[in-house]
């Protein structure tokens, strides 16, 4: 949950500030628009996790095809990680470690909540769609480095649109169940780290 307030989010709004400085930007699109493109691919990710878990809620047949969709989705997004991970640690190691903590707590909790809710089909083949699309995106990043700052851009809203839901779906558990201290311990702790490497980088 820090990460997305603390980096994501700025993260977002600085990058779009950027797309619409960008030469020739102007003529496809007015620039209050250009400036909320990465958040308009934010929304679509939200939609795109939320609609399928809607439809796996849904009737059997819906259900079967919501398996493959959240496969897809789960390797899209696997592979999304590593594609941007070469890029982000070159920007700064500690801010690279901590964007690997982030993304690897995301990646528990989509492996868990893909366990529980396709047990058929995950250990047969979800888990080793997301395992290549990992390998995959980190071929890519290594044969065609650097990433344009586009695609990382992009890349970056799309994964933070999934995060966000799942920050607010999954990492927020229900009041009666939530230990207040550990929470705002572990809060507090992550929003120091990544204030402090934001500084670091900076500088």
């Amino acid at each position: 949950m820090a990460y997305v307030f603390v980096h994501l989010l700025p993260e977002l709004a600085s990058h779009g500030q950027a797309i619409s400085e960008a030469p020739g930007m102007k003529t496809f699109a007015p620039t209050p628009i250009t400036e909320a493109l990465l958040f308009l691919i934010a929304l679509v990710g939200i939609m795109l996790t939320y609609s399928l878990d809607v439809l796996a809620t849904h009737e059997r047949q819906a259900g079967r095809v919501a398996s493959s969709l959240h496969t897809l989705n789960f390797a899209a997004i696997s592979y999304l990680y590593a594609y941007s991970l070469p890029s982000l640690i070159s920007t700064g190691l500690a801010y690279g470690v901590l964007f690997t903590i982030a993304i690897c707590a995301h990646v528990l909790l989509a492996d868990r909540t893909m366990a529980a809710r396709h047990p058929a089909t995950f250990r047969t083949r979800t888990r080793w769609f997301g395992t290549a699309a990992l390998v995959l995106g980190l071929l890519h990043a290594a044969l065609f480095h650097p990433v344009a700052d586009l695609h990382l851009a992009i890349a970056t809203a799309f994964i933070g649109g999934g995060l966000l839901i799942a920050v607010f779906r999954e990492e927020l558990p229900a009041v009666n169940r939530t230990r207040l201290g550990w929470f705002v311990a572990g809060t507090v702790s992550m929003t120091s780290l990544l204030l402090l490497a934001l500084t670091h980088a900076t500088h």
